[in-house]
């Protein structure tokens, strides 16, 4: 049975009891209801390796989620929302665990601004190529092949939805624990996939070692290759999990100090004072939500950064960044985000956001909104049994932080009784815990969801793989200095595609991009300023333009990317990109994209290769699929 089906009548379990209840609960009392109402499986009433039962700190996780898509709320307990109760009328059985990881994948992609831009995650992409059905690589081999740590390695297969993640295996030849499908809809065992693909396993559980792929096997294959350096000022955590996933297992650590220290009290362990572990709770908890919002806000920065024509706070346009930083971005062509990234992360590392005024101060470069006040009231409406004001809200988020400062600097100590620790009891440190976590989900609904980034359409779709070495630019195509911009124009394009394009592949592509400029809705080229030379056709969609489509070439690869994300942010209904998709469904190998579009609501780029683009009706059906679109934004306009 996989994770997803042992997991998913859990919570939908808890969610049945919250919306029956009708009242918010402790968590432990929907624990104990949710264990009388499912059967576990014994492999999950195990502890994980922070010493958590599994299925609690799942459940946490999944909770989590479902409060920040509306589902429910954590004031005060948990509770279940109108659109929670609708959610388990529209999606029966394990649907509902589904839907719950498609709409918070969806916000998360959303709000996520961090790209695998390191050179050495493109030989990861690589290697991971080169295992095919069969046979398994480890986190390790991988790592060791471009010079990263097994975490990163590990962090980047989630994150990332890499093809072929579910072959990478942990180095006893067995499927990492923690292993989840990129589409959450997805609910075979991975064993089950590596076994249909011809992979043997022996009765540990552990995968066939004649079939492994190592490190120095990857090596044999890049003959030529060296381990490609980092790019400068990008550190490993630049590939961590999202800011609030990260918050999640943050408050988590804080809840299992608490029950750590229950376990001990219980036990009568006279040596050792069990409420310092409350105190090192509250103190983890507060450093929880200190970390959140410095990544918030780097986040949400980058974003701006990204949108130069959105409305941005003053606090924003304020900050400042140094010229040599400047000079990376105009005369090095390297990537905005990251550069701006990198600079923000050391603008805010030093500071502290624990007190009201500091995390309000620190959310003023990024938004305009008046942020207690809108806290207060989002609070109030998940509980309008106990209301509260924002002068409420302030004052007890500065007793909880002058609270962690007496724990941190003075170890607790109490001011009328200078030796004696002010008292504190394990129901204190979860509510602090639980009230942290529920400012943590207001601030994100006070905030709301940042515009998606820009997409850097002077570069592939990392999917797409790579196109082989770039093409040489014409000579006069680049300015003589040596910090010269690259910038294609249609005549290098034009010479790049006759040359380097198989007869069939030049000939569909220059098919496309001549109907571009004859249609009606057609709005102009942005040519690109990459390594590759590219293309990007602006139309007009309804009442706004989007970049539709683009072509990149290389010098053994040659693709057409359609821009689906693009089109979905600037008004295209799903339902335009779903007969989208399904036209260009005859081309090869696109029968499964479709779906694979709807699961990912179609926030993506999906490229027509070289095989399909010299294919004899591709020409055809790209044009006709394109007409169709168009013709229909046309009519809503």
């Amino acid at each position: 049975m996989s994770f997803a089906e042992h997991i998913a009548p859990i919570f939908r379990a808890a969610m049945e009891l919250l919306r029956d209840e009708g009242r918010p609960l402790k968590p432990a009392e929907v624990r104990e209801a949710v264990a009388a109402r499912v059967t576990i499986d014994p492999e999950h009433e195990e502890p994980n390796a922070h010493g958590q039962i599994r299925w609690h700190a799942q459940l946490g996780f999944r909770t989590g989620e479902a409060a920040s898509i509306g589902w429910m709320t954590k004031r005060n307990g948990w509770a279940i929302t109108e659109s929670g109760i609708q959610a388990l009328k529209d999606f029966p059985g394990d649907e509902l665990y589904r839907e719950l990881g498609r709409q918070y994948r969806a916000r998360r992609q959303a709000n996520e601004t961090r790209t695998y831009v390191d050179p050495r995650w493109k030989r990861v992409r690589e290697a991971l190529a080169q295992v095919t059905p069969g046979s398994w690589t480890t986190y390790g081999d991988l790592a060791d092949l471009v010079g990263m740590a097994a975490q990163s390695v590990g962090g980047f297969m989630a994150e990332s939805g890499a093809q072929g993640a579910h072959r990478v295996l942990q180095a006893s030849g067995k499927i990492s624990p923690g292993f989840r499908w990129p589409d959450p809809e997805r609910t075979d065992d991975p064993r089950d996939v590596l076994q249909q693909e011809g992979l043997k396993f022996d009765d540990a559980g552990r995968a066939d070692r004649t079939k492994r792929i190592t490190a120095d096997d990857f090596r044999k294959m890049f003959p030529a290759a060296k381990v490609p350096a980092p790019l400068p000022d990008i550190e490993e955590e630049s590939e961590a999990s999202a800011p609030f996933d990260q918050f999640q297992q943050n408050i988590s650590y804080a809840r299992q100090l608490i029950q750590g220290g229950q376990n001990l009290e219980h036990l009568k362990v006279g040596a050792f004072d069990v409420t310092d572990l409350y105190r090192a709770a509250w103190s983890q908890a507060v450093a929880a939500i200190d970390h959140w919002v410095t990544r918030e806000i780097v986040d949400r920065g980058v974003v701006l950064a990204m949108r130069p024509g959105a409305p941005r706070p003053a606090k924003f346009d304020k900050l400042t960044m140094p010229v040599a930083l400047f000079e990376k971005i105009h005369h090095h062509s390297e990537p905005l985000a990251e550069v701006f990234r990198a600079h923000l992360e050391r603008e805010f590392e030093y500071k502290t956001f624990q007190s009201p005024e500091k995390i309000q101060e620190g959310f003023a470069h990024v938004s305009e909104v008046k942020l207690w006040v809108k806290v207060a009231e989002i609070l109030t409406d998940q509980d309008p049994r106990s209301p509260v004001t924002s002068d409420e809200v302030r004052a007890r988020m500065r007793e909880i932080a002058r609270r962690r400062n007496n724990i941190a600097h003075t170890a607790d100590h109490n001011p009328d009784q200078p030796d004696q620790k002010l008292p504190i009891t394990a129901d204190e440190a979860e509510e602090t815990i639980a009230w942290l976590e529920s400012i943590a989900l207001a601030i994100q609904q006070a905030l709301g969801d940042p515009a998606p980034p820009t997409i850097d359409y002077n570069s592939a779709p990392v999917e797409a793989g790579t196109l082989g070495p770039a093409p040489t630019a014409p000579g006069e195509r680049r300015d003589d200095t040596p910090h010269a911009k690259p910038g294609w124009d249609e005549e290098s394009l034009l010479q790049a595609i006759n040359r380097y394009c198989p007869g069939k592949v030049a000939h569909t592509l220059l098919a496309v991009y001549r109907h571009a400029e004859r249609h009606a809705a057609f709005r102009g080229y942005h040519y690109g300023e990459g390594e590759y030379p590219s293309v990007t056709a602006r139309f007009s969609v309804g009442t706004d333009e989007a970049a539709t489509w683009s072509i990149y070439i290389g010098v053994t690869k040659s693709i057409l990317s359609i821009n689906f994300a693009e089109l979905r942010d600037h008004g295209v209904s799903s339902q335009t990109l779903h007969h989208l998709a399904g036209n260009l469904s005859q081309l090869p190998g696109w029968t499964d994209i479709p779906q694979q579009l709807k699961r990912a609501d179609y926030g993506a780029r999906v490229s027509i290769e070289s095989a399909a683009l010299a294919a004899p009706n591709t020409t055809n059906v790209v044009i006709e699929a394109f007409n169709a679109l168009l013709v229909s934004m046309s009519d809503r306009s």
